[in-house]
């Protein structure tokens, strides 16, 4: 059995491959599912603009069932809904007026905050290594790149910068 794929919009699953997904993501069904999933975290102003922009629906209002449903060019919105949308998106606006009020979104202090917490974990200066290798002296015909290097190597050249 090779690997499937999980469409968590769709709650459907194929065996993945290109094809397969490509259909799938072009499908109708899923374009619908998607579009009502994003839908669900606008905000409730922008959503209220956008259907109250539109012309009634004649089907909906008449029978209150469109063959169209959420892909309907017109707008399905009923008096309860725009009453209940209305009412969240004047809250919603009191909440950020609120928030402005009592300074929680105060950049100024936010940057201030920020600059003293990047002074607090500024890196220290590079110290230079203190290391003690074994005495190879006596040890005959030793190849050059076993050697320890010289401190002056360190003391005079700058600390590498590493990523």
């Amino acid at each position: 059995m090779g690997k499937r794929y999980i469409c968590e919009y769709c709650n459907n699953s194929f065996s993945d491959n290109p094809t397969n997904r490509k259909n799938h993501l072009k499908g109708i069904n899923h374009q619908r599912l998607k579009q009502l999933h994003y839908r669900s975290f606008k905000d409730p102003a922008q959503y209220l603009a956008e259907e109250s922009a539109k012309k009634p629906c004649r089907s909906f209002l008449q029978t209150g069932e469109c063959y169209f449903g959420e892909s309907c060019r017109f707008s399905h919105l009923t008096v309860e809904r725009k009453k209940e949308l209305e009412n969240q998106a004047r809250k919603n606006m009191a909440k950020k007026t609120q928030r402005k009020k009592d300074g929680l979104f105060d950049i100024d202090k936010w940057l201030e905050s920020r600059t003293k917490v990047l002074k607090k974990s500024a890196k220290p200066e590079f110290k230079i290594p203190n290391y003690s290798l074994p005495s190879v002296s006596g040890i005959a015909n030793l190849p050059p790149s076993l050697f320890p290097p010289s401190t002056d190597v360190w003391e005079n050249e700058p600390p590498p910068e590493w990523g």
